[in-house]
């Protein structure tokens, strides 16, 4: 195969972004749309997506544009998984960085199932669901037993001399 028709395997990812807080609930939806017409325009496959929603950042964040500094304690935060060649996920990157609109946003690889649901344990051994929150059942903790001997062995392959 020459290098001409040579194709890159295609790769799935999601991108996560920040919009500024600026832009008005009535043109969110444009906004959305500029980043999937970038991914459509690189040839991505869209997968799944979550519509931005506001929320307050962990920190304050700055965005500058051109002479202007504005520093943001909320954004819209959405999120859209794709499929498509690397070098698509880095024009999407390029263009992303010289948007005036986005704040901060990430790109990375992940798969294509569905990943959101599921069960997060506690220190109780309670199994707690992601999005109710609400105990489901006691689970039992299975703890090795060890002998202090048995440990210092342990111990000792790992050291380094």
């Amino acid at each position: 195969m020459s290098e001409d028709t040579k194709t890159e395997k295609a790769t799935v990812y999601e991108v996560g972004y920040h919009i500024v807080p600026t832009v008005s609930p009535e043109n969110l939806p444009k906004e959305v749309e500029a980043i999937k017409a970038i991914l459509g325009k690189v040839g991505a496959t869209i997968i799944s997506e979550e519509g931005p929603k506001m929320i307050p950042l962990a920190y304050e964040m700055l965005k500058v544009v051109g002479p202007k500094r504005d520093y943001f304690e909320t954004a819209y935060f959405g999120w859209v998984k794709f499929e498509a060649e690397p070098k698509a996920a880095v024009e999407l990157k390029k263009a992303l960085d010289v948007s005036e609109k986005v704040l901060r946003f990430i790109i990375v690889k992940t798969v294509r199932e569905n990943t959101m649901h599921g069960h997060k344990f506690v220190k109780d051994g309670t199994s707690v669901s992601r999005h109710t929150a609400s105990t489901d059942k006691k689970v039992e903790s299975v703890k090795p037993e060890a002998t202090a001997e048995e440990l210092d062995k342990s111990i000792d392959k790992l050291v380094i001399e």
